[in-house]
């Protein structure tokens, strides 16, 4: 039997990731406006979700913290440092990938941890590690493990088959 809308609210915890799941596109459309959560990236009082949130509108490093880490899971060592992480998202965010949005799948908030299924699109205008740009949009599921505090992102993990992304690309 299909769970009505009353069993989903007596379910408690699970209905909430339904609530998370129905808000992140309305959360991040507030986000965009530039008017929600003006402190975030100055480290003020706000909550794991809402610093992610904010950070998701605009991929923008400053909502990391300055010793934060960043691995892309498909390379050896992480990105540490909130430059460095500005330079890692730069490659996919207006770098070698222009043209891109994304599609939210799932989103888990728990304390001070969220995680993110999503899918990244984008179009290679740009040098991608040492490829040349081939013009190729591409369509790549990721996951994204984040860890807040103090109104900061601390570490990010990004988890996705490189071999998707290179094969799209146009190089097998």
């Amino acid at each position: 039997m299909r769970p009505n809308r009353t069993s989903l609210v007596m379910i408690g915890r699970p209905c909430l990731l339904v609530a998370l799941s129905i808000a992140l596109p309305i959360a991040i459309a507030f986000a965009q406006t530039g008017t929600y959560l003006p402190g975030a990236k100055t480290g003020a009082a706000v909550g794991s979700l809402e610093v992610f949130v904010a950070f998701m509108a605009d991929h923008d490093a400053g909502y990391y913290a300055e010793d934060a880490e960043f691995h892309v899971m498909a390379m050896p060592e992480p990105y540490v440092g909130r430059e460095a992480i500005a330079g890692a998202l730069g490659v996919f965010y207006g770098g070698a990938f222009t043209d891109t949005h994304v599609d939210y799948l799932s989103l888990v908030a728990d304390g001070h941890r969220v995680v993110l299924e999503f899918v990244y699109h984008g179009t290679n205008t740009g040098d991608f590690m040492h490829w040349p740009a081939t013009g190729a949009r591409v369509r790549v599921p990721m996951m994204g493990i984040y860890e807040v505090h103090d109104g900061l992102i601390m570490r990010g993990r990004l988890y996705f088959d490189f071999a998707t992304l290179l094969i799209q690309l146009g190089h097998d």
